[in-house]
């Protein structure tokens, strides 16, 4: 589970399902990814800061989402 809170894009839920010898991430998903009611708060109350945060955070977020997309990318070409 911690492996799973972790985890920052599909590639590392694909690692970490295979690793735990699931045929996919479905199966991983749904037998250690259930959220506690700490998580589902703290994901709730977060849905909005992207929307209310500043233009320049927001840039950040997306360059952050590019760089994660591309790495994804290049270590399935590998």
């Amino acid at each position: 589970m911690y492996a799973l809170k972790l985890a920052k894009n599909i590639a590392e839920l694909k690692a970490v399902s295979q690793n735990l010898m699931h045929s996919n991430i479905s199966t991983t998903d749904g037998i250690y990814g259930i959220l506690s009611e700490t998580d589902i708060r703290e994901q709730i109350s977060s849905l909005g800061k992207i929307a209310n945060s500043s233009k320049e955070d927001r840039l950040e977020e997306l360059a952050n989402l590019a760089k994660s997309i591309l790495e994804t990318i290049e270590n399935r070409r590998q």
